[in-house]
């Protein structure tokens, strides 16, 4: 399976054994919208906002959301007959990333905001994503794109836009920092932030990771260089009710998750657990794991075979969601099934099939198993090419088996990182405050964190962002 052509045909064929059962058919599928007027953008960023909800999905945190949209429409008093009504939302992302639909519909992830080291910063990339909306960059790059070919890109990928071109990113950059100055921020703090996303993205070099802000944002020196240039050049003065921009941010920001959130569900090892919803699974070791709003999952390194597990079914008996399932998923793959029995899961009767399907010169088998618990029927699905099924697929169905509720014991030595600001004492370093602090990062990850230099050293009040490892606790009801 080294072929990259195999591999594209393994994913396709894929995609018919692990559809949702939800999705919508082909017949119901909304026809992708070309750009031509400002309706067409709303309308576009609309339905690309539900995506982005399903898929990555919005952080429930009213006190942050409210801060953000509140930045945001301090930025658009300076848009004059700006044409669309803006919405902001914080998407529950790990990586740094920020991204605009078309119509006006801005996102901010959760670790960008962790980046970030203060509220001018943070202004400068919305009023940057603010300047792609007004502009209708989306439109132009769709019009590029449908004159190159009859390949197009959907709206929303992973979260992100398809990726402006130079031209396109240099507008908004220096409209995101005019807004910043009519709005009272510094705009400088866009190469700043550039700067210290650069260094992030160094930290991240080498590990398995999702895309973040320059994958469609490109980053360079001459980029940073461009914007000091042209913040330069703006006049401006501070809105006193702003305050100290890095207090501020900081205030908003304080015990905000530093990666995973346990309540999306957490990876030890290969262990997934989930404390919310109530159930573990092991997937198989080594194999690259992914966790999404829709789907929690491993892949083998070489890409020869995968394993999901979703819970976008119903409650009911086992087989009959099964069959409901297979009725919906034939009409876009045709499916042939070799198997279709009850088992057990653990205590829980469950129902599995073995299905393949077959198509442009690659067979693909795999199971898929039906566990109703709580609310929900789970589905754990794993495929593989039928030349290697009996390899990968005892895999699968030991997954399967390891589905079960989370015991209590293990709910309650589930951790999680946040962060939270300490005050620096006077003579310190980072290595001293994260000792004292028992801080989580290292002196490095620190000072990228906080857009410092390694041996910075304090004189005393500073607030300095930390990373502690805190035990989880569980919602109230």
């Amino acid at each position: 399976m080294g072929c990259p052509r195999r591999r594209l045909q393994f994913a396709a064929l894929g995609l018919a054994l692990l559809s949702c059962a939800s999705a919508p058919t082909p017949s119901e599928r909304p026809r992708r919208t070309i750009l031509l007027t400002e309706q067409d953008d709303v309308r576009a960023g609309r339905e690309g906002a539900g995506q982005v909800a399903a898929q990555i999905g919005v952080l429930d945190n009213p006190a942050l959301q409210a801060y953000v949209n509140g930045i945001g429409h301090k930025l658009l008093r300076g848009v004059p007959n700006r044409g669309f009504d803006f919405e902001f939302n914080v998407v529950d992302q790990v990586e740094p990333n920020a991204f605009a639909l078309p119509g006006g519909f801005i996102f901010v992830s959760r670790g960008l905001l962790l980046l970030a080291n203060n509220e001018d910063q943070l202004a400068c990339v919305m009023g940057h994503e603010i300047g792609h909306v007004v502009r209708r960059h989306a439109a132009r790059q769709q019009a590029i794109a449908l004159n190159a070919g009859p390949l197009s890109l959907p709206w929303v990928r992973a979260g992100q836009m398809a990726a402006y071109s130079r031209d396109m990113e240099r507008q908004a950059d220096e409209d995101g920092q005019l807004l910043c100055a009519a709005a009272g921020y510094d705009p400088r703090a866009l190469g700043s932030f550039l700067t210290t996303l650069e260094l992030a993205e160094r930290l991240r070099a080498g590990t398995s990771r999702t895309p973040g802000f320059f994958d469609t944002h490109p980053g360079s020196t001459d980029r940073v260089a461009a914007s000091a240039v042209h913040a330069s050049e703006i006049r401006w003065r501070r809105d006193p009710a702003i305050g100290d921009p890095r207090a501020s941010l900081l205030k908003h920001t304080d015990g905000l998750a530093v990666g995973p959130r346990p309540e999306s569900g957490i990876f030890e090892g290969d262990r997934f657990l989930h404390p919310v919803l109530g159930f573990e699974i092991r997937f198989p070791s080594g194999w690259r794991t992914v966790n999404t709003n829709q789907l929690v999952g491993a892949m083998e390194p070489k890409g020869e075979a995968m394993i999901y597990l979703t819970g976008d079914l119903p409650a009911g008996s086992a087989k009959q969601v099964a069959e409901t399932w297979l009725a919906r998923a034939r009409k876009d793959a045709p499916l042939d099934v070799r198997e279709s029995v009850p088992v057990k899961v653990g205590t829980i009767d469950a129902y599995r099939m073995l299905l393949e399907s077959s198509g442009r010169g690659a067979s693909i088998r795999g199971y898929v198993t039906f566990v109703p618990y709580g609310p929900t029927t789970y589905r754990v699905a794993g495929i593989a090419p039928s030349l290697l099924a009996d390899q990968y697929l005892p895999r699968v169905l030991v997954t399967m088996r390891s589905f079960r509720p989370l015991s209590e014991e293990d709910r309650h030595s589930i951790t999680a990182m946040r962060l939270r600001v300490a005050t620096a004492r006077p003579g310190e370093d980072l290595a001293a405050l994260g000792r004292r602090t028992n801080s989580a990062w290292d002196s490095t990850t620190a000072a990228v964190f906080n857009g410092l230099q390694i041996d910075q050293r304090f004189s005393g009040g500073e607030l300095v962002k930390t990373a502690q490892v805190e035990r989880y606790m569980p919602p109230k009801n």
